[in-house]
Formats: structure tokens, C-alpha cells, sequence
């Protein structure tokens, strides 16, 4: 095909997709008049919807454009068609490097939304939780915390919804590991993994991966350890509590504060990752 005849399809492709972003953007905002007053609406931020769509996307994807670039891209259409009309704001965690914070928020959530920074994640909960619901937080995910900031994560405040990155690629853009945070009108039960404010007044036990267990997060203090602990969601609280006492020690807290999608390996077929290492002592 000659060179001038490919450009003229490249025009005619451009022109189909700009055609579909204002018809998208248009039965946005009808669903969105339709869910007026029900407690849907209140909801801009859906991670469960957001996370079987980028699946479905991986799924069908064939080619050479990059998997980042069609997320990036793909994320950025769909926050500007679910956020407008709305005031959402995302607090960032200052604790963690801002230019790292910067490029996680607008891989994720587009270049319109007001960014926040806190001066740590204990903050960002905070702000979060005394927020509308449109709020969202990112909280840098580290082996090590300063503070166990997931304490004040709550049913009637903000609680973790996703985990990032989502698509795992080698060498990916926004490679930041974090949690975001939201409010929710109560914990969310369909959840791939669920995430639990676990406390023990002794030592972390050490065979917590051995029970399917991932320690996202600890804390050690002079009266015990905190932990952020990332258990599969098909297991009840009470399957976590047992998991826990045969990984060494039960808990002397086991509070279930929220949950998220597995993340998928983009660099296979989409099959769901859990895993993690295990802090050292």
C-alpha cells in the first residue's frame, strides 16, 4: 500500500477514535444522570470495574503498541469520562519521593484531577476519611513503616481499595508499589484479596507466606509488632485468624480493612500474582 493511501487510513483511524471518545464521554454522563440519588452515584472511583476491564483489555490485546502505553491511555479516557462534573481530589503520601508520587497519580488518574501531598500516609488516611467520597489516596507501600498508618483505616473512613501497579511489566512506567485508599459504604466482600490491620504483642510470626500469607507492611514497637497482612478473599476472617495462629501466633487484633483486584503479570497471559517476601527479623 502506498505511503500516501496508509496516512489517509491513519486519518480516517484517528478521526473513528476522537467519534468514540465523545460518544463514550456522552453515555458517561447519561449513566451517570440515571444513577442520580442512589448510592452508586456517590461512587466515582470503582476498582472492581476498573480492574475487569483492563483484564478484558490484556485479553483482546494483540500487536506491537506497547501494554503501558494502552493502559496509560485507556486510564486516562476513562477518568476523564467518570471524574467530570465532580471535584475529586487524591492525596498523595509525602513520605515517599514526590516525583514518584506524581507519575503514580497521573498514570492512574489522568492529568485533571487535583492533586494533595500530605506530609505522610497517616495523613493521607486522615484526609481521606473526613472527605467526600470522591477522595482518593496514595499511600507508597513500604516493607518497613514508619507508623503503622493503617490504624486509622476504618469501615466508616477510608479503607485500601486497590493496589499498584496493576499490570506487572519489567521496566514499566509508575512502577511505584502502593495502595489507594477510599471511602466506601462498607467493606467491600467480592474482593480477589482482602487486607487485614493485624497486631501481635510479641514477634511477627515467620511462616506467615507458608499459610498464603503476605505482609504488606510492618511496624515494630517496644510492645509488639503491627502488620498489614494481604490474604486471598475466598478465606473468612476466621480461616485469616486460624492461617495466622498456624503460622506461629495468633493476633491480638485481626481487622479486616478493605481489599483489592490480585494484580495481573502483563508479561504472560493474565494469569492473577499473589505473593511477597517475607520481612526479616
Amino acid at each position: 500500500m502506498k505511503t500516501v493511501d496508509l496516512r489517509t487510513r491513519v486519518d480516517e483511524i484517528d478521526m473513528r477514535i476522537h467519534e468514540a471518545l465523545m460518544e463514550r464521554a456522552e453515555v458517561e454522563t447519561a449513566l451517570q444522570n440515571a444513577d442520580s440519588g442512589t448510592a452508586v452515584a456517590a461512587l466515582t472511583y470503582r476498582p472492581d470495574r476498573d480492574a475487569d476491564s483492563v483484564r478484558q483489555m490484556l485479553e483482546r490485546h494483540r500487536g506491537t503498541l506497547p501494554i503501558a502505553a494502552v493502559e496509560q491511555i485507556w486510564r486516562d479516557i476513562i477518568c476523564a469520562c467518570t471524574l467530570q462534573g465532580t471535584e475529586t481530589v487524591i492525596f498523595l503520601d509525602g513520605g515517599a519521593e514526590l516525583i514518584d508520587m506524581l507519575d503514580l497519580a497521573r498514570f492512574y488518574f489522568g492529568f485533571s484531577t487535583e492533586l494533595d501531598p500530605c506530609s505522610d500516609a497517616s495523613d493521607v488516611v486522615d484526609a481521606v476519611g473526613l472527605s467526600s467520597g470522591n477522595a482518593i489516596g496514595l499511600v507508597a507501600l513500604n516493607e518497613r513503616a514508619d507508623l503503622p498508618w493503617w490504624r486509622g483505616l476504618s469501615e466508616t473512613g477510608a479503607l485500601v481499595r486497590a493496589r499498584l501497579p496493576f499490570v506487572m511489566l519489567d521496566e514499566r512506567p509508575a512502577d511505584l508499589p502502593a495502595l489507594v485508599l477510599s471511602r466506601a459504604d462498607n467493606l467491600v466482600d467480592n474482593t480477589d484479596v482482602t487486607v487485614y490491620d493485624a497486631r501481635w504483642s510479641d514477634v511477627l510470626p515467620g511462616k506467615l507466606m507458608d499459610q498464603g500469607i503476605e505482609v504488606l507492611s510492618f511496624f515494630r514497637s517496644g510492645s509488639g509488632v503491627d502488620a498489614l497482612l494481604a490474604i486471598s478473599g475466598e478465606l473468612t476472617e476466621e480461616d485469616a485468624l486460624a492461617a495466622c495462629t498456624a503460622a506461629g501466633a495468633r493476633p491480638d487484633v485481626l481487622r479486616r480493612v478493605g481489599g483489592y483486584a490480585a494484580p495481573i503479570d502483563g508479561e504472560t497471559d493474565g494469569d492473577d500474582e499473589f505473593g511477597g517476601e517475607e520481612p526479616q527479623d
